[in-house]
């Protein structure tokens, strides 16, 4: 199963229009069983922003599973919609659903929405999504490697200068564990990254993905100015992810990273979450 993961659009801030084409014809060179899209595919939530992003998950590859980033939420300047409704446009354009979900033989992603009005960058897990997270994993196929998806990230990273997690995380990571979540794909920090952690006190080990921003022109660190996206390729009994860079000189997105995980035994590499 080839799986694509994009994050971070924010359509309204493109670094430019050819990342765009240039990226749908990479995605559709993978040949993806699903896409899945981790947040922020506007910059300010405007209609004519969600219009932009909605054309291109119409001409990505189905399936497409997306869930929502801060900057999808109604922004400052309209207080009471971004309370009352923040996501309010998203539904509209982009999808009704906040949990959307796909399972296979192979594989079993869920994705759950941080964002939220009354936070400003910041995002937070609901406790009920937490419980309908434990129900969708522990029905799910009992060979299919448990794949969640969110916007924010829910552990602090080793290689990442220090940033907010999302509230609710540490609960989150333990219902993650205790149905057997073994990734977890993010976005949020425009940063491409991929580590191993353990979540304590149950010892269980999974990789966070960390996918740097698709097509904006808002990298950062030492991915300023740098466009990705992540492949991975479910085997039987292995996991490779491949971190994939825009080279503008080109117009091509070339093999930044590779990473090989064994499913009964990942990495030690530890960040206690």
């Amino acid at each position: 199963m080839v799986l694509v993961h994009l994050s971070d659009l924010h359509f309204g801030r493109l670094a430019s229009d050819a990342v765009v084409e240039d990226l749908l014809r990479a995605v559709h060179r993978q040949r993806p069983d699903l896409v899945v899209i981790s947040g922020d595919l506007t910059q300010r939530a405007r209609r004519s922003q969600f219009r932009a992003a909605r054309a291109f998950l119409e001409a990505l590859p189905s399936p497409v599973l997306v869930v929502p980033g801060n900057h999808d939420v109604y922004p400052w300047w309209y207080p009471l919609s971004r309370l009352v409704r923040p996501l309010a446009r998203y539904r509209r354009y982009i999808s009704a659903t906040l949990r959307p979900s796909f399972v296979c033989s192979e594989a079993a992603v869920l994705g759950l929405n941080t964002a939220h009005g009354a936070t400003v960058k910041g995002g937070r897990l609901a406790a009920e999504d937490l419980v309908y997270m434990q129900t969708f994993f522990a029905s799910a196929p009992p060979s299919a490697v448990r794949i969640l998806v969110v916007h924010h990230h829910l552990v602090p990273l080793q290689a990442v200068e220090t940033y907010d997690i999302a509230r609710g995380a540490r609960k989150a990571l333990q219902v993650a564990a205790q149905v057997g979540v073994e990734f977890i794909l993010c976005g949020h920090l425009h940063v491409a990254h991929v580590e191993p952690v353990v979540v304590y006190p149950d010892g269980h080990r999974l990789v966070v993905v960390s996918a740097g921003t698709a097509t904006s022109s808002r990298g950062r660190g030492p991915h300023r100015d740098k466009n990705f996206y992540n492949v991975m390729r479910l085997a039987r009994g292995s996991v490779l992810i491949t971190e994939h860079c825009y080279d503008p000189s080109t117009r091509r997105f070339i093999t930044f990273r590779s990473h090989q995980f064994t499913r009964e035994t990942l990495p030690d590499k530890c960040c206690c979450a």
